[in-house]
């Protein structure tokens, strides 16, 4: 078995005309996937280099460069009701580079004069405000202050030319990406003091697409690595596997798609000038219900999305959160949101895929705040219940706590976080004289106001939610996941 890089695959060398904020899987399987399939097809002639955003090291990025950028897809699902199997050797990436470490070889990618888009999945955790970094740093620590630096860099190393602004297209799984990191970034430009030229280019002169992106991409084949290897003939560490669907909704409309024609290769990419209705589809139905099912299954013994889903409890528990819950606050024609629904919930079921639940509960937090919140507000305005995304609110604030019976789970999510919630209720002397029910109440209300779990909602609604979660981790701990769902799946049915 060979070794894959440099010297083993001969590849054509093209010009970095994409930066890419984040080497995961996701970003790998989805838009370099893309990216090559659009190289091969002659549509595109892009480069992609491969930027490690954070300080913390990762041992996949170090595999991804001791490969010089070069890995696997492999592509499993159902197309025309036929299965379907593809591998696909990804030559795009042209550089792996980490911004921290390697700061001068990132400058000279991010001032390229063939850039013409930036990418990222820097995770919900991403986008964020962060007060007191620091644009002087090299880099600063933040994602939006990062691309701020790196844009102003580039102004003033192309003297404002004004074919030099970027195209930014965000991956990251929050509503209105795109026009949040740009808020941020002009909101970091003034807090600096940058010139008010530097901010009129990048209204003019940048674009920042929101965008929705949808393909089931599990990582890396732990399972089957084997047979890919021997299929491929190469010693590849970083495969990664993902589903045949993938949808990609960019907005932006002409001026993104000449700088990223993936369409004219006949890939799913949709250029649009509002994906606000296509997101909340597929935020709420596809990622909303990952989130609940990950931390419900987990907590039933289950690894894997499909394994869980044959669980015929897990499998009521989403089919009703989605029809129940989900659906009726999405605006929409209802049998058209049912073929949706139906849809996404039967790749649930996609027999190639094992989707490890553990790696969906990856942010947890931060992620049901996206994904589910709004869910719950929205039917708290129609004046309808949602006790089944009630319930997956105190899933996941225990799981995400350590303190559920999940043998092997380590928690990984935002530090503050995890400090808040760390040993579930009564850990932090919570309650008193030994109420359980009390030391849930105290836990619970700590999390959902120091993590912003009820924004949307008045102090009374506030409440409320903070009550019936205290309830559902109650009985999580005292009565086990499998009573509690059965004990909720009963009283939705009732009532």
């Amino acid at each position: 078995m060979q070794p894959l890089d440099s010297t083993t695959v001969r590849r054509t060398a093209r010009p970095v005309t994409v930066l890419q904020m984040g080497g995961g899987n996701f970003l790998r399987g989805f838009v370099d996937w893309m990216i090559h399939v659009a190289d091969e097809a002659g549509v595109m002639d892009a480069g992609v280099a491969v930027v490690h955003v954070t300080d913390r090291p990762d041992p996949a990025f170090e595999l991804l460069r001791a490969q010089d950028g070069l890995f696997h897809v492999t592509l499993e699902g159902i197309k025309d009701g036929q299965p379907v199997r593809e591998i696909t050797r990804v030559e795009c990436v042209q550089e792996v580079v980490a911004a921290h470490t390697e700061f001068e070889r990132y400058r000279d990618l991010y001032l390229g004069a063939d850039l013409r888009v930036l990418v990222s999945n820097t995770t919900e955790a991403g986008i964020v405000w962060v007060e007191d970094d620091d644009i002087t740093a090299r880099p600063p620590a933040s994602f939006p202050l990062k691309v701020t630096a790196l844009l102003h860099d580039r102004f003033e190393h192309f003297g404002g030319d004004p074919t030099k602004g970027l195209a930014i297209v965000p991956c990251e799984l929050i509503e209105d990406n795109g026009s949040t990191l740009r808020e941020y970034v002009l909101r970091h430009a003034a807090a600096a003091g940058l010139s008010e030229e530097f901010q009129q280019w990048v209204r003019e002169c940048c674009t920042f697409s929101d965008t929705l992106v949808d393909r089931i991409v599990p990582g890396f084949p732990r399972d089957d690595i084997a047979r890919i290897q021997a299929e491929t003939g190469f010693d590849d560490q970083v495969v990664v596997k993902g589903e045949y669907f993938h949808v990609w909704a960019i907005s932006g409309g002409e001026a993104v798609r000449e700088v990223l024609p993936l369409d004219k290769a006949g890939l799913d990419v949709r250029f649009m000038e509002d994906i606000a209705p296509f997101r909340a589809q597929k935020v709420r139905v596809l990622n909303g219900s990952h989130t609940a099912l990950s931390a419900v299954g987990l907590q039933l013994g289950h690894e894997s999305v499909r394994e869980a889903f044959e669980d015929p409890a897990v499998r009521r528990y989403v089919d009703e959160l989605v029809a129940d819950e989900v659906l009726p606050t999405i605006d929409g024609e209802p049998e058209v949101l049912r073929e949706f629904a139906a849809g996404i919930l039967e790749r649930f079921g996609n027999p190639f895929l094992h989707h490890r639940l553990a790696d969906i509960a990856l942010n947890a937090v931060s992620k049901w705040r996206t994904r589910n919140l709004p869910v719950y507000v929205d039917r708290v305005r129609a004046g309808e219940s949602a006790q089944l995304t009630v319930l997956s609110l105190a899933a996941v604030l225990l799981l995400q706590s350590g303190a559920a019976a999940v043998p092997g789970f380590v928690p990984v999510d935002d530090a503050g976080a995890l400090a808040l919630l760390a040993g579930g209720p009564g850990a932090g002397g919570d309650g008193g004289a030994g109420d359980g029910a009390d030391e849930a109440a105290v836990w619970v209300g700590r999390a959902v106001r120091g993590l912003d779990l009820a924004a949307g909602l008045d102090p009374v609604e506030a409440d409320v939610l903070i009550a019936r979660t205290a309830e559902m981790v109650e009985s999580l701990t005292t009565e086990g996941a499998r009573a509690t769902l059965a004990r909720v799946l009963a009283e939705t049915t009732v009532g």
